[in-house]
């Protein structure tokens, strides 16, 4: 939901109007597209229709910008191609193919930067933070939105700025915190003043509302919804079905908050009526994952009603659709993965291609100088003999790349395969068992089997949050900022993160390390690898044992090591810990699934740092950890 809110204004370069007016602006842009005579004029006519039909008909928005771009290049207009790429970068990005979206993004803003077009730098900026968005790198579209924000105030393009003002309390609402979307979201309010009736503002008040209901203050909720109706009035569009949903919310928990009974009876129908009216514009616009939300919320009212058969058959709905987002969703990330291998794959036979024809190229060369002197004939024979023999070096290791990379690919679709299927069909053993058996299980049944699916999904969970992990580090999508840490606020951190697993088993963490302690490394890496590897030593440490954490601190490094007391590895297990191409997941001693992925995490990340990570274990007698950090990159 928060896509289209959220950042449909930015791609539309804030071309935002009713269908009708828009279709009577496509309809004058042609006219004078058919009668003007300057080209110029033309490339800039040809984009703004690109730009207006874009989420109208995307094809045919294609086809616009694709020949603004050709009359561009025709008359060296490097501005027309600028945002003829920047036309390109929202079709790719409306088609799920963000690679090249983010491709024609990087070139747009090159172009721009090199005319100097302000206006144009802030879009490219913006439309950078949008893609990133895609990828879940939100430090990187904090950044981009940032820059968008400064250059829109150095020109005064306040509309401009209201939007990405928006966009940055977009991204802190994604990240939950909560304060600091709600400040964004009002600045760019007090930004459109002038406006207070313009889509922008009632835009902003919805926004304003979402964030007031995740702060749980219900009633700040429906008055800032309630100004985004007076604004929308009786659009029917999707943005009053948000409303509406939002406004359902509310009452909702309103109504659990309520004692007296007649006054809950009320709120209740209030929500359950603003949920169906969303339910409807939802439906119409075919927006799964909204109707998906729709129909959890009329399960909950439902419950609260004491219409329990009614509840469970939307909350069956909400969960089929839930599904199959989840799905669709998935198949966008695995393609993702895939484009950016083929990617890299062609890159490198482009570079082996170069490498032949620059070769051959030497070869000619030596023949066209044969004939000028013996003695310049045996120098360059005995040239061009190194030069082979280091040309064939270079083929070589080029072949071994793209071996590696397709070795990597499948390691990473069997992993896919081999440990989401087991899980799979255990979670969908007990979702069957409770379909045809609930009217006969116990209640303790069901509890179990409820309990059983909730481990199943989070086991899940985990394991495609460290698959995507990996991929983004792969492709170097992860943001890297390396700092000076006191290392004990983090383990401290990330102790505090797992204290529930640790008391489930009654392992005592013991932590001995210096309040002056330092390490100079990415903050978010850093809690990353020593949560994996503590979470690791509680999982393969039985009932009652300990884990002992220590850091020390020389001249050159930083140490830290985490022991456990528990299973241990034999000699093997241990060198095949940190291999890809290698099966070395084990279930932990309570029977907690595991997969290997993490420690490969770990190792490619404190390698990032220059750093180093080993073990010592012996079976049955506990297992080591040892990392360390350089005091500064190498």
């Amino acid at each position: 939901m928060k896509k289209i809110i959220i950042l449909f204004l930015i791609f539309t370069n804030h071309l935002i109007f009713s269908q009708k007016s828009k279709d009577q602006i496509i309809d004058s842009l042609n006219i004078e597209l058919n009668h003007t005579k300057e080209d110029t004029v033309k490339v800039k006519i040809l984009n703004q229709l690109s730009a207006l039909n874009s989420f109208k008909n995307a094809d045919l928005g294609l086809n616009y910008a694709k020949k603004a771009l050709i009359l561009s290049n025709a008359l060296n207009y490097n501005k027309g191609i600028a945002y003829s790429y920047n036309n390109f970068s929202i079709y790719y990005w409306l088609k799920t193919d963000f690679p090249r979206a983010l491709n024609y993004a990087y070139k747009a803003l090159k172009i721009h930067e090199e005319e100097n077009d302000k206006k144009g730098i802030a879009s490219a900026n913006n439309s950078l933070g949008i893609i990133y968005i895609e990828y879940k790198n939100y430090k990187l579209a904090l950044k981009f939105y940032t820059k968008a924000l400064k250059v829109s105030k150095e020109i005064n393009d306040t509309k401009s700025t209201a939007t990405y003002l928006n966009n940055i309390g977009d991204v802190y609402l994604r990240q939950k915190n909560y304060s600091k979307a709600l400040y964004y979201f009002e600045q760019a309010i007090k930004t459109n003043t002038f406006r207070k009736d313009s889509f922008e503002s009632g835009l902003n008040y919805t926004n304003i509302g979402i964030t007031y209901n995740f702060l749980k203050q219900y009633k700040k909720s429906i008055e800032a919804i309630n100004k985004s109706v007076l604004i929308y009035k009786n659009d029917s569009s999707l943005y009053n079905g948000f409303n509406k949903l939002e406004f359902g919310k509310s009452y909702y928990y309103l109504a659990l908050n309520e004692k007296n009974q007649a006054k809950k009876d009320q709120l209740l129908q209030k929500s359950l009526d603003y949920v169906n009216e969303s339910m409807h514009i939802f439906k119409r616009e075919k927006s799964l994952i909204d109707i998906k939300d729709a129909y959890l919320y009329l399960s909950k009212i439902k419950k609260e009603q004491g219409k329990h058969h009614e509840a469970l058959d939307y909350f069956e709905k909400s969960t089929h659709l839930n599904d199959s987002i989840f799905s669709s969703e998935n198949s966008t990330q695995i393609n993702l993965l895939e484009s950016q291998r083929e990617i890299e794959l062609r890159d490198k036979k482009i570079e082996i291609q170069n490498l032949k024809i620059k070769n051959d190229s030497r070869k000619v060369y030596l023949l066209v100088t044969i004939t000028i002197a013996v003695g310049v004939l045996l120098g360059l024979f005995f040239w061009l003999y190194l030069s082979k023999r280091r040309t064939n070096v270079q083929l070589e290791e080029k072949n071994k790349t793209i071996s590696n990379i397709n070795k990597q690919k499948d390691k990473f679709f069997s992993i896919i395969a081999h440990d989401l299927r087991g899980p799979f069909n255990g979670f969908l053993g007990l979702t069957e068992l409770l379909a045809e058996d609930l009217n006969t299980m116990t209640s303790e049944e069901i509890q179990f089997a409820a309990a059983s699916m909730k481990n199943s999904a989070a086991n899940l969970n985990r394991l495609l949050e460290n698959l995507l992990e990996w991929s983004r580090m792969e492709q170097g999508l992860i943001p890297f900022a390396p700092q000076q840490n006191k290392l004990k606020s983090v383990v401290d951190e990330c102790i505090i993160t797992l204290k529930d697993a640790a008391d489930k088993k009654e392992i005592k963490i013991n932590e001995n390390i210096d309040n002056k302690t330092i390490v100079f490394a990415d903050n978010n890496i850093l809690h990353a690898v020593i949560r994996n590897i503590l979470s690791n030593a509680i999982k393969f440490t039985p009932k009652g044992g300990t884990i002992a954490i220590q850091g020390k601190e020389d001249n050159k490094k930083t140490t830290i090591s985490i022991t456990d007391s528990g299973i241990g590895m034999n000699s093997k297990m241990v060198d095949n810990l940190f291999r890809l191409d290698v099966q070395t997941n084990r279930k932990g001693t309570n029977d907690e699934p595991s997969t290997g992925l993490g420690l490969i995490l770990c190792r490619e990340f404190i390698e990032k740092h220059s750093g180093k990570i080993w073990v010592e274990s012996e079976e049955g007698k506990g297992t080591t950890f040892y990392f360390s950090f350089p005091k500064a990159l190498q």
